[in-house]
Order: structure tokens, then sequence, then C-alpha cells
């Protein structure tokens, strides 16, 4: 299994923590895209982070595709992509902060059609990655009067893509037509056994082999804390989410979202997400102390 890490607020990772950062044991630095919130811009960051590693790869959990015109969010993937020497990974998703929406011009559109503009967008971006036609929907997007996309990401056909989401429904079968994966946020084994068999049916159903299809996973980090406060963490941050504009079905949380008690115990937890088929797991942290014990105490137990 692969490591992540999520930083909520990039602003406390300057150059010294990036280097420390790309020493560590861990594969993907992801920060969060979200208007609302008082931070600097994603893939702005991101590419500012691309020219201080050598390692690392770097993305997003998640970017709303909502807040982003398709060819502007392409040029800013590829432009991370080129910088980092092909080390970008795209989480994507359809926005859920009624904070993110209203205040900046844009319209909080039903869930529903928010699927179909996060499925558009991909498909978009990847046509443009490959400078080839793509079928979505019954219409096809293509680069008019023979234009060419610039810049070409360095990874082909392009960087994968990841759909944020936590239960079976519209936004896995739409990650299952256009995506290269999914990702979820702090869903315990418990919940990911029920969705892990349903993620690989659809990907049967639509003729893709669900062994290609990658399953990542999010969960918080709570040193020191036993079971009991590990829940209630996972609840008090449930309810700031719904307070968001999250929904009550995709945020039932409890401790098995959340790595917790010490690194033996951690190890064993991550354990059942590995034994699910979650290939990558990001672990939210706040500080490179938090980076640097997990890297050191808990990934190498996890060998």
């Amino acid at each position: 299994m692969d490591f992540g890490i999520v930083v909520t607020n990039q602003q406390w990772v300057d150059d010294a923590a990036l280097a420390a950062i790309d020493a560590t044991r861990f594969t993907t630095l992801n920060v969060v895209d979200h208007p609302a919130f008082p931070i600097p811009d994603a893939w702005t960051w991101l590419a500012y982070a691309a020219a201080r590693t050598k390692r690392i790869r770097l993305g997003t959990h998640v970017t709303g595709a909502p807040f982003h015109h398709p060819q502007n969010l392409a040029r800013q993937i590829a432009t991370v992509d080129v910088l980092s020497g092909g080390r970008t990974t795209v989480g994507i998703g359809t926005g859920y902060e009624h904070g993110d929406f209203h205040p900046y011009g844009y319209e909080m559109l039903s869930f529903a059609r928010r699927v179909e503009l996060l499925e558009e967008t991909i498909a978009i971006m990847k046509s443009f990655w490959t400078n080839e036609t793509t079928d979505y929907a019954g219409r096809y997007y293509h680069l008019a009067g023979g234009a060419t996309f610039a810049p070409k990401p360095a990874q082909e056909p392009g960087p994968p893509v990841l759909v944020g989401l936590n239960t079976v429904g519209l936004a896995l079968k739409a990650a299952v037509r256009v995506a290269d994966g999914i990702n979820t946020w702090q869903l315990g084994p418990s919940q990911l056994r029920e969705l892990v068999p349903a993620v690989r049916a659809a990907c049967e159903a639509a003729g893709r082999d669900p062994a290609a299809f990658k399953l990542t996973s999010d969960v918080l980090l709570a040193r020191g804390a036993d079971t009991a406060a590990a829940g209630a963490l996972a609840g008090r941050i449930a309810g700031i989410a719904r307070g968001w504009g999250r929904s009550e079905k995709v945020t039932q949380w409890d401790a098995g979202g959340v790595l917790h008690v010490d690194a033996a115990e951690m190890a064993a937890q991550v354990s059942e997400f590995g034994s699910l088929g979650i290939s990558e797991l990001s672990v939210a942290v706040s500080s490179l102390e938090d980076i640097q014990w997990f890297g050191d105490e808990v990934i190498p137990r996890c060998a």
C-alpha cells in the first residue's frame, strides 16, 4: 500500500517542510480546493510545490468541478504535471459546501446536475490532453479548427483522475465511465466492505477491469486517542461537514475512519484497508511533526 498526505491549509508548508516531506516514505501530497477557505489556490500552490520537490506526487483531494472551467483546469493540471516531471494526480468531485458557491458567483445546482458537470469536465480535460474527440452523453467534444492544446501533460495519456465519493450512486457511475479510480473521505473498513464490492460490480457492468480501477481513501489521524475519543473526533468533523452542506448520508463517520491509539494499533488498522483493496491511504495532517512521526513509526510497520 502507498501512503499519502492531505493538508487542509498548506500555508505552513514552506520550502523546508516541502523538502522534508519529499524525503519521507509518503507517496503523495494532496491539498484541498475550496474557494471559501482562506488558503492559497490549490493548483497554483501545487505548481510552486512542483518546483521544490523531486519525488513526491502532487494532487488535490479534491477539486470541485463546478468551480472550474474545464479548459482552464486542464491547463493548470497539465502545467503542474510538466513542472513536476509527471507527478500529478487529480482528485475531483462535485463540490458540496454552500459557501463555495453563491458568494463567488457559482450556482449550486442539484447533485445530479453537478455529477453531470463533473463527468463532462473529466471528459473534456482528457480530450484536451490527448487532442482526441470525446463522446459524452451524445455530445462530441473536440478542439475546433485544428487547434492543439498546450501544454501537453508529461504523463500519457494524462494524469490519473480520481473521483471523490462516499456512496454508491450517480457519482460512482460517472467515475466508472470516465475516471481512473475513486477516493473516499473518512470511511472506515466496515463501510468500505459495502462500497468496494459495488465499485467492482460497477466496473464489470461497464466492461472495465476492476483491478485497474484505483481505490484510495483519506482518513484522520489521532495519535494517542482511544476508540471513544476517535469516534468523538469523527462525530465533530461530521457535524461541521453537515453544517457546510454535506448530507447526512455521506457523513456517517466513526472511529473506523480515524487512525488512533499508537503506531502498532495504527498499522493494524491500516492492514484492514489494505485487505479491502485500498491501494493508497492518505492521512489528514496539520504539522510536519505528525508527518515525520507517521512516516517513521507507522509506515515501516505496514511493510
